[in-house]
């Protein structure tokens, strides 16, 4: 007696182990999936406050004016960077609202730096100096910066900088 197929049984077995072999490939795409970053979490909120932090110390190393107003906006003025022959006015401002972006305005045009943050603070801070002849001094010659931002894993940055052209008034 030839065979010329299979049986029910031998059917039902390999229709049974391809199953299963497919729900294993799908499962492990499904979770090799979810490990993949998503926008707008962790890592980009870490790299974006990161980067917004980083900026405004540029600026106010630069700065030859600084003035805080509020301790949420920083207005700045800066040599000429664009070759027009006049100062860049630069100002960094949160409107005081959970939710709203850090924006930097550069010569009038705003930029948004943070898209939702829950706290934006700027603060002076004085430094003990000593002159040549051993007297001590208190300059307000730092800026201090803390960028909070808001979601299910809020970052927080802080960041102390130099005026090296200036003083706070």
């Amino acid at each position: 007696m030839t065979r010329r197929g299979f049986t029910l049984i031998e059917l039902v077995v390999s229709l049974s182990v391809v199953g299963i072999l497919i729900t294993a490939i799908g499962s492990s795409i499904v979770v090799a999936t979810r490990s993949l970053p998503t926008s707008g979490g962790l890592a980009e909120t870490q790299a974006s406050t990161g980067r917004a932090l980083m900026l405004v110390g540029e600026d106010i190393r630069l700065a030859t004016t600084a003035t805080i107003l509020s301790g949420r906006r920083l207005d700045l003025t800066l040599s000429d960077r664009t070759d027009d022959a006049a100062s860049e006015a630069v100002s960094y401002s949160w409107s005081g609202t959970s939710g709203d972006p850090l924006v930097r305005s550069f010569n009038g045009v705003d930029n948004e730096l943070v898209s939702t943050i829950s706290d934006f603070d700027v603060s002076s801070t004085a430094r003990a100096s000593f002159d040549a002849d051993g007297r001590t001094t208190n300059p307000a010659d730092r800026i201090v910066i803390e960028i909070t931002t808001l979601g299910v894993e809020p970052v927080s940055v802080t960041g102390e900088f130099r005026l090296l052209n200036t003083r706070v008034p």
